[in-house]
Order: structure tokens, then sequence, then C-alpha cells
């Protein structure tokens, strides 16, 4: 509960900076929106010359997207703020700040910061899979719905342990940064991982499961839930998690900081 009254506070603070610019709003807003009908425009494109892709309808299709822009948004609302600079705070000492405080130093460092504007890409996407449900002619059950609200939640947590692993390496190699690999690996989640080769396959389902983090859940919301989808996420959940734990605190371990 100290962990959930911390983070409520630290969002609040976010939210009333971020108002303070409430022009930033509009500006989010339209990117978003642009990035959204961009992706939606080129939906409509390939589905002017084909009826599937590689098994999914032009509505699964809308459903994928819609999930991608509200995993992205709540990512970029509570996450990449404390993430984008987590490398650089462990190779210039600032690290210290968050050991020093009385709470779990991988959460404080890593979701205290946060941009409440974001949120917006999330409510659009939201639209955009009503959209792709409107298209679909279904009401999803409420096991599928139920399934994909787990999906949703697994892919979010997956998405926090991959950025936290990679950031961790620099207790290892300062000078490594693989940021720029984690961005362009999460923006295949764009697509499912039907259309992509064998082993590309293999590889985001188990090494970055793009797989877990939006194919599964717009998969669940159309054709129904999957136990073994579901058992599948669960675990890959969990091990992503525990692995990122455990290079963490090792990774703690020998570092020095900036007052050694």
């Amino acid at each position: 509960m100290r962990i959930a009254r911390l983070l409520g506070t630290a969002f609040s603070l976010s939210l009333r900076r971020a108002l303070a610019y409430r022009i930033n709003l509009l500006f989010d807003a339209l990117l978003a929106l642009v990035e959204l009908t961009a992706s939606i425009a080129i939906i409509g494109i390939i589905f002017t010359q084909t009826g599937l892709l590689a098994g999914w309808s032009q509505g699964q299709m809308l459903a994928l997207i819609g999930t991608y822009a509200l995993i992205t948004g709540l990512r970029a609302t509570f996450l990449d703020p404390s993430l984008s600079d987590l490398s650089q705070q462990i190779r210039d000492g600032r690290l210290d700040t968050y050991l020093l405080q009385p709470a779990t130093t991988v959460l404080l460092a890593t979701s205290t910061r946060h941009a409440p504007l974001a949120l917006v890409q999330s409510i659009l996407g939201i639209g955009v899979i009503i959209l792709g449900l409107h298209e679909l002619a279904i009401i999803p059950s409420p096991l599928a719905v139920g399934g994909w609200i787990l999906l949703t939640l697994i892919g979010l947590l997956i998405g926090w342990a991959t950025s936290v692993a990679l950031a961790s390496l620099a207790f290892w190699a300062p000078r490594l940064s693989l940021g720029v690999l984690h961005s362009a690996a999460w923006e295949l989640g764009r697509y499912p991982v039907d259309i992509y080769g064998r082993w590309l396959q293999r590889l985001l389902t188990f090494a970055f499961p793009v797989a877990a983090i939006t194919t599964w859940p717009a998969q669940t919301l159309t054709r129904g839930a999957d136990p073994s989808i579901l058992i599948a996420a669960i675990l890959l959940g969990f091990a992503f998690t525990a692995g990122t734990m455990l290079l963490w605190r090792t990774g703690v371990l020998r570092y020095t900081g900036a007052t050694s």
C-alpha cells in the first residue's frame, strides 16, 4: 500500500505540472491522432489488395493497432519518463538518490516520473479498438475482455522488464546503450507476429515477446480467450520479471555510485 500511495502521489504531482502547460495537451493529442490515422490508412491500403493478412482481417488489425496504441500510451505515461535516462543515472551516480530512500529501489528509479498527457494516446487507442470490433460486428465475451485486460497488463509488465534489463547492463558496460534497439523492436508490435518469418516469430515470442505485448491481447479480444496463450503469457511475464530483478540486484551490488 505504501508503494501504491507513493506512485499515486508521484502521478498527482506530474499531472499538476503537466496541466500548467495545457497547450501541450493539444499538441500531444494531434500528434497521437496523426500517428494513429497514418497506421489506419496503411491498413486500409493493404486491405484494398487482400482480404486477410496472415490470417488477420481488417477489423482484427484495427483491434491490434488500438491495443498497441493503448499499451504504448500507458508505457509513455508511467514508464518512459523514468526509464529514458536510467542508464545515464547508473553511469553518473544519480542512482544514489533512490538507493538512499526507504522504498524498493527499482520501482523508485523506473516509475516515479510520469507524463500524464501521453494518456491521450491510450484513449485514442481504445477508440480504434472499438472501431475494429464494429468492423468485425462482434461483442467480445466477458472472458475475452478479461483475458485481453490481463494480457495487456502482462504486455506492459514485459515492456518494463525488458527496458530495465537493458538499462541494467550499464552496471557492467557503462558506455553500452541499447535503447534504440529496444525502441526498434517495440515498433514491430504494430503488426501481428504471424506476418514475420518462422525464426523472427520465435525471437518476437521468446527473446523480445512482442507477441505477448500486442498480438496475443488483440487475438484474445477478437477470437476469444485461449487458455494456452494465457498460460504462456503469464509464464513469460514471470520469467522476464524474475530475470530482470535478478539482473538489477546483481548490478546494484557492483554499483559504486557518485559518493564512492
